[in-house]
């Protein structure tokens, strides 16, 4: 029987008036419908944990990113990631992964894109013994995320990562990074401090230190509500892309910021773009790192990826 994962608190505290709605729409295409509502942090975890150790091949999670990322790691935990599949309905603020494999923010569409969908296998990223299908990024965008309380979230909808970053952005200092890729890795665009450590195409990305105002590792192409952070990622390829911004003023930083929501900052020499498949961080203090929503605080971090490790329910065309 199909189960559906429910956070009713996700984006703009609207789960709980939808909560009547979604359960007619899905059970009306789908059939019999087990719930489980949300009540609090892991409870997502939790229950997709239970779902998958129960034999549960079809799984519908209604929240955002954070909560999508909570119930995948309850399901890769019991050892059943790849038997079940995924629908995803978008409750929350920014629905970065939602929008990427086209699920409608309006739920009666969504829905009813359902019933007429592929099953479509994605990579799957991995954080030490954490998983995720959207982005991990430290330094500022883990600040502001951190910033963008749930309480912030519920006022302003999706204003909430401006009100959060203008809050980051008078708090948070670089922090000297070792960025090491580990295996193959290909350099997209480079930046100058890439350049001045040496690379060429056999040898992909050489290790080297920077002080880091951001970095984001992604097996999709958006951030924060929409933001084209990795403008070239693709979903199923086997590869992270990985965005490394170094540290500047902050008036220069916000004019960059400008530049990575159209997409159009892989051209400053100040970034770096490059993908691997396996990827080591190391950091001379604690940062903030945040990973499809849930924040942690790491001084090291290691990346891999579990190609079309997951599947999901996306749209035809």
């Amino acid at each position: 029987m199909p189960r559906l994962i429910l956070n009713p608190v996700a984006g703009t505290d609207e789960g709980p008036a939808l909560v009547a709605r979604i359960n007619e729409l899905l059970r009306g295409r789908f059939g019999d419908l087990d719930i489980t509502i949300t009540t609090g942090p892991g409870d997502g975890e939790r229950a997709g944990f239970r779902a998958a150790s129960d034999g549960e091949t079809q799984l519908f999670v209604a929240g955002g990113d954070g909560t999508l990322n909570e119930v995948m790691n309850g399901v890769h935990a019991s050892g059943r990631l790849s038997d079940v599949v995924f629908g995803l309905l978008p409750l929350g603020t920014g629905n970065d992964f939602a929008a990427v494999i086209g699920i409608p923010s309006d739920i009666d569409a969504a829905v009813a894109a359902f019933s007429d969908a592929h099953v479509t296998p994605v990579d799957v990223g991995r954080l030490d013994d954490r998983v995720f299908v959207n982005v991990s990024a430290g330094g500022f965008v883990a600040e502001v995320s951190e910033a963008v309380t749930p309480e912030l979230k519920t006022v302003a909808g999706r204003l909430a990562y401006l009100i959060g970053g203008a809050q980051a952005l008078l708090s948070y200092e670089p922090v000297r990074a070792r960025i090491e890729p580990i295996g193959e890795s290909r350099v997209l665009y480079p930046s100058d401090a890439l350049d001045a450590v040496g690379r060429d195409s056999a040898a992909g990305v050489a290790a080297h230190d920077v002080d880091l105002q951001l970095f984001a590792v992604c097996n999709s192409r958006l951030i924060g509500g929409g933001r084209l952070i990795a403008p070239e990622a693709v979903i199923d390829d086997g590869w992270l892309d990985v965005c490394v911004i170094e540290a500047m003023p902050t008036l220069e930083f916000v004019g960059l910021l400008r530049e990575v929501a159209r997409g159009d900052h892989l051209d400053d020499p100040r970034v770096s773009y490059f993908r691997t498949r396996d990827l080591r961080l190391q950091f001379d203090r604690v940062i903030k790192v945040n990973t499809d929503g849930q924040v942690l605080d790491a001084t090291s971090c290691r990346y891999t990826v579990l190609p079309r490790a997951a599947r999901f329910l996306t749209p035809r065309g």
